[in-house]
């Protein structure tokens, strides 16, 4: 008899006191109960563990890490049983059924790897951040900017093991950025589903919000490295992209160009080329 969850949830935690009750609270209360929830320590200094601690549920694995962002994250994957693997924020909050939602889409999708979803924004800022939601629409996206709403995430467990894939150092801020471009350049497959799963905190609190410059360095070498091997991929299988490729990699290294006007000129013809495979 298998009694391992199907869901493993997994969420770091850095000092998150003030809104993590909250985030906890909505991940228990989901509508669908196989999961586990992996709370990883990233060496927080204020009371978020000891909150965590006070809740008994036998559903919640605390581990504890020294403060490394993205090494919480990988020892969460790593510890992670469930079939599929779940990407939550502490200063976030699921809706009600966003597990059901998730887990019925890939039961019903095998052929999807990654399911993202939009996000209902609160805090600073309010509104829906929406995202491209078909496969072909959000690879192509990724040469522009981010398809993929991070803490909306439910992917394969066996695929991130299949591909030997995890989260880099080495791009602040864009981590999940960079792990998506890797998984879509090996040909697993995107979807977001059209209606807001989570509430996403925007606050001044946030890496995103207060290191832009870090954000936007590494979002620009992300494309960069994605758009290099998109390239190399396309010019294999039909060599006449070479010499509209060699045209414009010789506008930007002069600088004629700058690197968003040469993204913004290969996104059609990648687009156009996904459309006609």
């Amino acid at each position: 008899m298998n009694n391992l969850p199907n869901i493993s949830v997994v969420m770091p935690v850095y000092n998150a006191s003030a809104f993590l009750h909250e985030s906890l609270n909505s991940v228990l209360q989901q509508t669908y109960t196989d999961f586990e929830l992996l709370i990883i320590d990233d060496g927080s200094t204020d009371n978020s563990i000891e909150i965590v601690k006070t809740i008994s549920d036998s559903r919640i694995r605390l581990i504890q890490n020294t403060h490394d962002f993205i090494s919480s994250l990988n020892t969460g994957i790593n510890a992670a049983i469930g079939k599929y693997l779940v990407r939550m924020d502490a200063d976030d909050v699921m809706m009600t059924k966003r597990l059901e939602t998730q887990f019925h889409y890939m039961e019903s999708h095998p052929d999807i790897d990654i399911c993202g979803s939009y996000a209902e924004m609160f805090g600073l800022t309010n509104g829906i951040k929406q995202r491209p939601v078909d496969h072909l629409y959000i690879i192509c996206t990724m040469l522009l900017s981010n398809p993929i709403i991070h803490p909306t995430v439910m992917m394969k467990r066996s695929m991130l093991r299949q591909s030997g894939c995890l989260y880099q150092s080495g791009y602040p801020c864009a981590e999940d950025y960079k792990l998506w471009t890797d998984l879509a350049l090996k040909g697993f497959r995107f979807v977001n589903i059209p209606e807001p799963l989570i509430r996403y905190r925007i606050s001044s609190q946030q890496a995103t919000g207060t290191s832009p410059e870090d954000m936007y360095a590494s979002s620009v070498k992300i494309r960069l490295e994605y758009v290099e091997a998109i390239m190399e991929q396309m010019v294999e299988k039909d060599e006449r992209y070479g010499d509209l490729f060699h045209s414009l990699i010789e506008l930007l290294n002069n600088k004629v160009i700058n690197p968003d006007v040469f993204l913004h000129a290969v996104y059609p013809v990648y687009l156009n080329y996904l459309l006609t495979e």
